[in-house]
């Protein structure tokens, strides 16, 4: 994981040149987040409220548009609902689950996204921004609890590969405070595609 952190910091020490824009960002956001199963036998059950929250870092490279990027710890999941029995693989043992069952899962991710943004030039204080990309991912954390409460708040890594990529498109709005300040909103929908 280090080295990815580390490539990422080196690619834009390196694409840091005079006359280019440069904008530095925090941010906490709310999701929601889902599991789309492609199996007969199993059904999406639910959603799961989480928080993505880090950096964020968009390089200028015209006036309204920008390379994005940025690394973050994504708090995601879903229930899924088995209408057969499964094994669900956890660090201590496998547990076969009864017909019937809902698990839900509770996965943490780091997250660098690579991608473009677009901006409008700003109208009053606001600014409207469209962007899409791609998003490595990284699984840090898969937890799962089962509605027939034989797992509970168990370590379910080896249920899934260690990395993901999805694609993410969406847009919002930035409200200036001054200068290069500004509070930013909007939506994005973000797709895994690997797992």
């Amino acid at each position: 994981m280090k080295k990815y952190l580390i490539v990422s910091i080196l690619f834009f020490c390196l694409i840091n040149s005079p006359g280019q824009d440069l904008r530095f960002g925090v941010f906490i956001d709310p999701q929601l987040s889902w599991l789309t199963p492609d199996a007969k036998n199993i059904s999406r059950d639910g959603f799961r409220i989480g928080i993505k929250g880090g950096l964020i870092l968009d390089k200028y490279f015209a006036k309204n548009y920008a390379f994005t990027t940025g690394i973050s710890i994504s708090n995601m999941g879903g229930n899924l609902h088995y209408e057969d029995s499964v094994t669900i693989e956890t660090l201590e043992e496998d547990y076969i689950l009864n017909p019937e069952s809902s698990v839900e899962y509770k996965l943490q991710y780091v997250t660098v996204p690579i991608g473009l943004k677009f901006k409008t030039n700003e109208i009053g204080y606001f600014t409207f921004f469209a962007q899409l990309g791609v998003t490595p991912q990284i699984n840090i954390r898969a937890k799962a609890d089962a509605s027939d409460n034989q797992i509970d708040n168990e370590n379910i890594s080896k249920e899934l590969n260690l990395f993901n990529m999805s694609y993410f498109f969406g847009g919002g709005l930035e409200y200036s405070l001054g200068g290069n300040t500004a509070l930013m909103g909007g939506i994005i929908f973000n797709n895994g595609f690997i797992d």
